[in-house]
């Protein structure tokens, strides 16, 4: 589909942009913006440009845009020396009168001299309200003592419908990749898939885990009262779901509560126990096998085996790989994480979450352990819904006290 190009007429308020004393570049640059369109428009209305300073946490609004024609357009917007992530948003109407929002977004940028940046904008097309994933727990707790406890972790996934949903089939994802360590891989297969080392899913022929309107699920890694072990810890017992896995070592063992159904494991990266990523760097996601696919096709078709560049002290190397690939048209949610200081990318793609949610600013912050990011609630027509946007920076409120019930009733 030949792209429209746009180019943003930005006025430029003067508090916004006006040099700040207490940076060490104050200088002014002149940057264009040209935003790369999914399609041919013939209007554009509540657009918004966002500039955030990374260094400095600061982020400025620029309102307005001029669609010049359906193919060309122009933008100028001067802001200080600096690194920078850019997001754009727009409501679009097509030459065959659709309309719909769009969302560019550029990270991690560097404005050292006047330069034009290029936002490639990708469709945030209305989709049915479905499962989300609405609490994350990965850090685990520590014992009075201060040690770290394992196997208290857990995920909430509530149903944002107005209608029953059910849950079986359902599958919770981990990534290969990490938020926090950017890869220049071969073939690059983020517009259509998303990398996953470990998949569980939830049990079930269709009907046999409904879910009420607003109702949450509590999906832990061992369903038992952690408190006799660690008072920091907590009552598990009553999850609706554990993951549990049969080691292959005798030293690294699961725990199995038989009365707390078990996820099904699809495939695993370890051939001990998984355990969500500590630090919370990677991305979490929820989808669905198409509807006969069995695992075995699945894990049959769907490898992915890439090669990338590992830059070391001793020299540069190339390196291969292999996990699995999920389609992003099979995802129905995801939230990426890693601590806030050290984010370089997100290990999905960005139409379907373009931020990161964090507990803390680095990854060995030992302020982390019993914290939890929980998903931001919204008021839609005097009902509350939780906030889904596909950006976990705003859906998420960051470094919460983690509470496995706050969503329960």
């Amino acid at each position: 589909m030949k792209h429209t190009i746009l180019y943003i007429l930005l006025l430029v308020l003067a508090v916004s942009c006006r040099p700040r004393t207490d940076m060490p570049n104050s200088e002014l640059r002149t940057s264009q913006f040209v935003i790369n369109l999914p399609e041919k428009c013939q209007s554009i209305e509540s657009a918004q440009l966002t500039i955030t300073d990374v260094n400095m946490a600061i982020a400025a609004n620029y309102q307005g845009a001029t669609l010049v024609d359906d193919t060309t357009a122009q933008t100028v917007l001067t802001v200080p020396v600096g690194y920078y992530d850019f997001r754009f948003e727009a409501t679009v109407t097509t030459l065959d009168g659709n309309t719909y929002r769009v969302r560019a977004v550029s990270n991690r940028k560097t404005i050292e001299s006047d330069a034009t940046i290029s936002l490639n904008a990708y469709a945030l097309q209305k989709q049915d309200r479905d499962f989300v994933i609405a609490e994350v727990f990965f850090a685990g707790t520590l014992t009075p003592e201060g040690k770290q406890y394992n196997g208290d972790k857990y995920f909430v996934i509530v149903n944002t419908a107005d209608s029953v949903l059910y849950a079986d089939g359902l599958i919770l994802m981990e990534s290969k990749f990490k938020n926090s360590s950017k890869y220049i891989l071969t073939p690059d297969i983020m517009s259509s898939a998303f990398a996953v080392d470990a998949l569980y899913r939830i049990p079930g022929s269709g009907k046999q885990v409904p879910v009420e309107p607003g109702q949450a699920l509590l999906i832990v890694d061992i369903a038992i009262d952690h408190r006799g072990a660690n008072p920091n810890s907590f009552d598990l017992s009553s999850a609706d779901f554990e993951w549990y896995d049969e080691s292959t070592s005798p030293n690294v063992t699961d725990v199995d509560n038989p009365a707390v159904p078990n996820l099904e494991k699809i495939f695993c990266y370890t051939a001990t126990i998984w355990v969500p990523h500590n630090q919370g760097a990677t991305t979490f996601a929820l989808g669905r096998l198409p509807e006969g696919m069995t695992d075995n096709e699945y894990l049959s078709n769907y490898e992915y085996r890439y090669k990338y560049i590992n830059v070391t002290s001793a020299g540069t190397y190339q390196m291969s790989g292999s996990c699995y690939r999920f389609p992003n048209a099979w995802i129905i949610d995801a939230a990426n994480m890693c601590p806030h200081s050290v984010q370089q990318w997100t290990a999905i793609h960005e139409s379907i979450d373009a931020g990161w949610a964090y507990v803390s600013e680095l990854g060995s912050d030992k302020s982390r352990y019993g914290l939890s990011v929980r998903r931001r609630n919204e008021l839609v027509r005097d009902t509350m819904r939780l906030q889904d946007t596909n950006n976990s920076t705003e859906d998420f409120l960051h470094a919460q006290v983690a509470n496995p019930y706050y969503f329960r009733p």
